[in-house]
């Protein structure tokens, strides 16, 4: 059974680099995914994050940030289904593309 966290207005749930075994389902509230400080996105209600780590290494690739005060739903690795995972992650390589239109200002 997953926790439950409440996620104050601006601040970071996961940064980019950063070790990283949890995945979250946003239940209530906005996060913005940022990608080398830039944001690529903005996910609500319903949307699964943090899977990315989970599958490749366990480093975050993008900093999720709360735009609005959150509640999110967190499930640890060993309590995630490994199979459902990689089927749920095909759709979930949005800030790679994003952020190969924007590269980081130099």
């Amino acid at each position: 059974k997953p926790s439950i966290r409440k996620i104050r207005q601006g601040a970071t749930v996961t940064e980019q680099g950063e070790p990283g075994d949890e995945l979250y389902l946003i239940l209530d509230g906005m996060l913005t995914v940022e990608v080398d400080k830039r944001a690529v996105a903005e996910v609500g209600p319903g949307a699964i994050v943090g899977e990315r780590a989970l599958l490749e290494g366990g480093r975050r690739t993008s900093t999720l940030r709360a735009i609005t005060p959150c509640r999110v739903a967190v499930a640890s690795a060993d309590q995630i289904d490994r199979k459902a995972l990689v089927e749920l992650s095909q759709g979930h390589r949005r800030e790679e593309a994003v952020a190969s239109q924007h590269p980081a200002d130099e």
